[in-house]
């Protein structure tokens, strides 16, 4: 017999493209809500003008009539049969039985709302201690542990923080001891094992019980990959890997539930693991080491161990540059990496992706180093991203000049933004009643590893512009003295040919900004207003044409938290999304490059150079 509340919490969770499924599964009873108003906010979330118009495109595309709607917006009260509930649930079920006051007897009494926050952590570690893997030292399990309470907390953190104040106002408690609220607080969530708070939030609970679940599966395999591939990293990267002493989590964006992770050790060492195919990244590789040997130079390359669905790499240490003669190298070899990520089309190489390795920048996330040509059903849509299309400034490398896209979030940052002063939220009184919190001005650097420094001195871009152009030139100059090699079956370009790549869809920042919002607790207590909200994504399509199996994608994807992720072959015109073959691309990645190549000349040269001489002074 399926609990009560669970049965609640699931039908109250879900969304409105869930509730229609559902429908169709399961025979339930539904009761109408205000239709009218929610509508508005769905047209709202689909275009910023409320555009009836557009409206009705979106419900052509996503094949959705009137009835279709009515029961989209309307709440279901009940179902008699039995239904094989999702895998949050059962996570939830496990959390539940964990559930006591013990939490109050945690050691951590300082990270806000751990106590109630305790019971999640509970079931990860008994959870771990009971797989089959073999676990790190408890050091690192704390590290890990620790990872998933930020986590967790930062999802929770708003209704937490307003059920406790409602809290302390309808209570009225005399002659206690200081922060009796705040035991009270928590006692009255834990001894009710979350009823009423989940029942309030329902996404709250289902959003808890998916980090959590997923969290798990992702430590596991990792450890589990770790364990059988230590051998072979030993003798690929010719090392001894000591006792693990630290554990660098949530490194870049979070796709199927999966991020990149740091493993460093006692003696030192570090590796990387990427729980991606990074075969890729053997090939760029390789290409850099062709250049290198025929421009005379040395661009940096690193060890790799492919395992196909994953992989381990050697880690890009941040090393300081020794005297002016390695910054000027450094800025040629810059130019260089701008005018191959150029011929490669790449995409999405902002700071965090840039390494300021000594002498030599490099580039450490590859999914996106080629990318295919998009089809674009309006070729003019008046987006700021139309300028930088196809130029030398859609890798990110460089500053674009777009408003959008702020400088310093470039690749090699920006020339004049280094550091600035903002107001950040901080936490006072941890876990006392009167626990606030207050905006606290700090200083933030604009950059991360990707600037070369000499002398404790950041050394900016604009102050290397003749060696910057240098490298680009003498990389451009080698591509045309080759055209015809680079365009044969010969091509020292032929093992991009078909790899694995990561298209990108839109900004990953426009996917952590919805996620962002919907953490408030007004959608978190309202799944309907949830799903209709993460409509947002809709918008982009009524510009450049609707293609709904990735916007379906892309709502199950985000809807696990994940940040939307698609994939596909650098020789395929297409991406396959819930089975179905959808074809986007006016030219696949590999044709993409040779296209590129066969349009190279003095004249694009020129183009390039000045595209560079606009925003390499921002």
């Amino acid at each position: 017999m399926q609990s009560a509340f669970l049965k609640k919490i699931y039908i109250s969770s879900l969304t409105p493209f869930e509730i229609l499924k559902f429908k169709d599964r399961i025979n339930c009873s539904f009761e109408k809500k205000e239709q009218l108003i929610l509508l508005d906010f769905w047209k709202k979330s689909v275009s910023k003008n409320s555009s009836c118009k557009i409206f009705d495109e979106y419900c052509q595309v996503n094949k959705l009539n009137e009835f279709d709607i009515s029961l989209m917006t309307s709440n279901i009260i009940d179902f008699k049969e039995e239904v094989n509930f999702p895998f949050w649930i059962n996570t939830l079920t496990e959390v539940l039985k964990k559930t006591n006051l013990k939490s109050h007897e945690s050691k951590d009494k300082t990270n806000p709302f751990y106590q109630i926050l305790f019971p999640f952590l509970d079931y990860f570690s008994s959870a771990l201690k009971t797989s089959n893997i073999k676990l790190p030292n408890q050091k690192i399990i704390n590290q890990l542990n620790l990872t998933l309470y930020q986590s967790l907390f930062s999802i929770s953190s708003s209704v937490l923080f307003i059920e406790f104040e409602k809290f302390k106002k309808e209570k009225c408690i005399h002659g206690l001891k200081d922060n009796i609220y705040y035991k009270k607080f928590v006692d009255n969530i834990l001894l009710d094992k979350y009823n009423d708070l989940f029942l309030k939030y329902p996404m709250l609970a289902r959003k808890l019980a998916t980090k959590t679940s997923r969290y798990l599966n992702f430590i596991k395999t990792m450890f589990q990959r770790f364990d059988t591939d230590r051998e072979e990293i030993e003798n690929s990267f010719n090392t001894k890997l000591d006792e693990i002493n630290q554990i660098h989590l949530n490194l870049g964006d979070q796709h199927n539930g999966e991020s990149t992770t740091i493993f460093e050790f006692n003696n030192t060492i570090k590796i990387v693991y990427k729980p991606v195919n990074i075969s890729i990244t053997k090939v760029y590789n390789q290409f850099l080491e062709w250049v290198s040997v025929n421009i005379e130079d040395k661009l940096k390359v690193f060890k790799v161990l492919d395992k196909n669905k994953y992989g381990w790499l050697e880690h890009v240490e941040n090393q300081k540059c020794i005297n002016i003669k390695d910054i000027k190298l450094y800025y040629e070899r810059a130019g260089m990496l701008a005018c191959i990520t150029y011929f490669l089309n790449s995409s999405d190489y902002h700071f965090e992706n840039v390494i300021a390795a000594g002498n030599c920048p490099v580039l450490i996330d590859h999914e996106t180093l080629v990318s295919p040509q998009i089809k674009r059903i309006n070729k003019k849509t008046n987006s700021s991203l139309d300028k930088i299309f196809g130029t030398v400034l859609e890798s990110l490398l460089l500053p674009t000049g777009i408003k959008d896209t702020p400088s310093y979030a470039s690749g090699f940052g920006s020339s004049i933004e280094v550091e600035i002063n903002t107001v950040i939220p901080k936490i006072k009184n941890g876990n006392k009643d009167n626990m606030v919190i207050v905006p606290e001005m700090v200083t933030k650097k604009l950059y991360k590893k990707n600037k070369p420094i000499l002398n404790n001195k950041i050394e900016n871009l604009k102050n290397y512009q003749s060696e910057f152009k240098t490298g680009f030139e003498k990389v451009y100059n080698l591509i045309l003295a080759n055209k015809p090699k680079f365009l044969s079956k010969n091509s020292p370009l032929e093992g991009f040919k078909n790899q694995k790549i990561r298209f990108i869809n839109r900004r990953t920042g426009v996917y952590f900004k919805i996620l962002k919002l919907l953490n408030k607790p007004e959608y978190l207590s309202d799944s309907m207003k949830y799903g209709l909200k993460l409509e947002l994504l809709a918008r982009a399509y009524a510009v450049n044409g609707n293609w709904s199996s990735i916007l379906s994608s892309e709502r199950k994807q985000m809807l696990l938290g994940d940040i939307p992720a698609f994939y596909t072959n650098t020789i395929s015109n297409s991406i396959i999304v819930s089975n179905e073959e959808v074809n986007i691309f006016q030219l696949n990645a590999f044709d993409n490059i040779k296209s590129k190549i066969k349009n190279a000349g003095m004249d694009d040269f020129q183009h390039q150079i000045g595209l560079i001489n606009e925003v390499i002074t921002l």
